[in-house]
């Protein structure tokens, strides 16, 4: 009986802790995606390809100096993804434009640990590899790094970004009785505890997209990939059992002696160890369970009189907070951003298979050099994607939202040419905010589209600030709205029986009520110059909860 007790505590306990490793890789690979995403964008916007034309013709290191250092600055500098982030140019490698994060404890000797120990490989091996993203470890420092093409797509200078592994991947490395954990991004591995684990010397083969688990030598092995949206991650955490097997053992002393001196307290002893192990384990495997199902923020009461549970119960609670302010609301979320993907992809194509199908037109477009019909394509690539939302994020940075909208305004401008003319007036510290995904491009389409109606000219001019405890996001076309005109979307908006196919602008509205009610909202208003604005309400506070 002792035997079966112990041995089917151990069991539950292996279960959660393999469930405890698979959700914290998926958050991690979340993580990664993100910051493939943000290095995205010093390809999509064009400082510093401007920069680097403007150099070209006139020589001016100081114009080159200021356009790069201030973009690392406003777009990596205050990211926590990132240590540092780095850029130089192919024709110059010894000149290194830097930036580096203080909020996480980064100051100049880490852009000289990458100068001493990692530039000189880098800048060779960037070399060798196209548009492709690398990962290189360094002394157990992980690098990111990509070329950046020209207008002929000739890569022309590397961006460099430093990853910050305690952020990416803290919730593995939380983990509750590990001794080693090693993962690879790609080939690349990252030591994140104890030594350095080998596949071979293990006699492990990792599986495709999934997760195995095996004993060797007292020791318990995990171990999977799992296929992120730009990398593969495999890893292999190793769990040193000793603790939990010492106490099993000293369990079965106790119920063997009390067994051979009275067989009456046998009662006693099952009911102590329903009451006080198997009943909390099973607390823990059904609410591990529960997270499976995606039920995230369940907790466990925490044991006070056993110090291996109460371990097991913290980390096991700390996980599930972490998962629950990673997807709280996302049902809601959800629901109100079918409406903008029924606009964004009008068919049930399979948005994997059409953005590997985009990837084909856009390497033949590359081949015949036609840079216009590429840039095109790498703007709708960037627009299905934030459509398609296969990460499940509710929230992304306001950087990154406007990713979406220079791909949109891009694209637009190919139609309109000259008659449409755009103007950002935006502060830098509200890209670092986090907004709901996909709220300004649909207004800004609008904009464009009423806009032209019975104009030769559209000037669409794009705001962003901060009022007190409230974000503002304001869109301005160069049309006068009558009060009727004022009327009518007002309707629009807070009536749901009315049919419309302003579908866009209802469904931002919609969201933002069921994101922070009285607090956030879609608001119009005729300007004092008599232009229609779009006055976008985002509450900070309860964006960050």
């Amino acid at each position: 009986m002792s035997y079966y007790i112990t041995h089917n505590i151990t069991n539950q306990i292996t279960q959660s802790v393999n469930s405890t490793v698979e959700n914290a890789v998926k958050i991690s690979a979340s993580q990664l995606d993100s910051a493939v995403m943000a290095s995205r964008y010093a390809s999509y916007n064009s400082t510093i390809k401007d920069a680097y034309g403007v150099y070209q013709l006139t020589a001016d290191k100081m114009h080159l100096y200021e356009q790069i250092s201030g973009f690392l600055s406003q777009q990596y500098k205050y990211d926590s993804m990132f240590l540092i982030s780095a850029f130089f140019l192919h024709q110059d490698p010894d000149t290194v434009y830097y930036t580096y994060n203080e909020a996480n404890d980064s100051t100049y000797s880490t852009v000289r640990n990458y100068r001493i120990n990692a530039h000189e490989l880098v800048s060779q091996a960037a070399k060798e590899f196209g548009t492709e993203i690398v990962f290189f470890n360094i002394n157990n420092d992980i690098y990111m790094v990509r070329n950046l093409m020209d207008a002929n797509f000739m890569p022309f200078g590397v961006l460099v970004l430093q990853l910050d592994v305690e952020d990416m991947f803290g919730n593995l490395k939380n983990v509750a009785w590990q001794s080693a954990t090693t993962v690879w991004l790609n080939t690349t591995p990252v030591v994140l505890a104890g030594e350095q684990l080998s596949p071979d010397e293990l006699s492990i083969t990792f599986p495709s997209n999934c997760q195995e688990h095996r004993k060797a030598e007292g020791l318990y092995y995990i171990y999977g990939t799992k296929k992120a949206e730009t990398a593969d991650i495999s890893y292999i955490v190793e769990i040193d059992s000793t603790v939990l097997l010492q106490e099993m053992r000293r369990i079965q002393l106790v119920l063997i002696v009390l067994l051979i001196a009275s067989i009456p307290f046998l009662v006693l002893i099952i009911n102590f160890f329903t009451q006080n192990v198997t009943k909390p384990t099973k607390r823990l495997i059904i609410a591990a369970r529960s997270i499976e199902d995606e039920n995230y923020g369940v907790t466990v009461a925490k044991e006070p009189h056993n110090k291996e549970f109460a371990y097991l119960t913290d980390a096991f609670n700390q996980m599930s907070y972490k998962l629950q302010y990673q997807f709280n609301r996302i049902y809601k979320e959800e629901l109100a951003l079918r409406d903008a993907r029924i606009m964004a992809l009008q068919s049930q194509i399979n948005p994997h298979f059409l953005n590997n199908t985009l990837e084909i037109i856009n390497w033949e477009s590359r081949l015949s050099k036609n840079g216009k019909i590429t840039r095109m394509i790498e703007a709708l690539s960037s627009m299905l994607s934030a459509a398609s939302d296969r990460e499940g994020k509710p929230f992304i940075r306001f950087s990154e939202e406007m990713i979406y909208v220079d791909s949109y305004l891009y694209i637009i401008s190919e139609r309109f040419g000259k008659r449409l003319k755009v103007l950002k007036v935006i502060n830098p510290d509200v890209l670092e905010y986090n907004v709901p995904r996909l709220i300004t491009q649909p207004i800004i389409e609008n904009a464009v589209e009423h806009g032209m109606e019975l104009q030769q000219q559209c000037e669409i001019i794009i705001r962003a600030f901060i009022t007190g405890n409230k974000l503002i996001i304001e869109v301005e076309n160069n049309k006068t709205l009558s009060d009727e005109d004022i009327k009518r979307i007002e309707q629009l908006l807070y009536d749901d029986k009315t049919t419309s196919t302003s579908l866009g602008i209802r469904n931002v509205h919609q969201r933002l009520r069921i994101l922070y009610g009285d607090n956030g909202g879609l608001f119009v208003k005729n300007s004092e110059k008599g232009h229609t604005v779009f006055q976008i309400v985002i509450a900070i506070e309860q964006t960050n909860q």
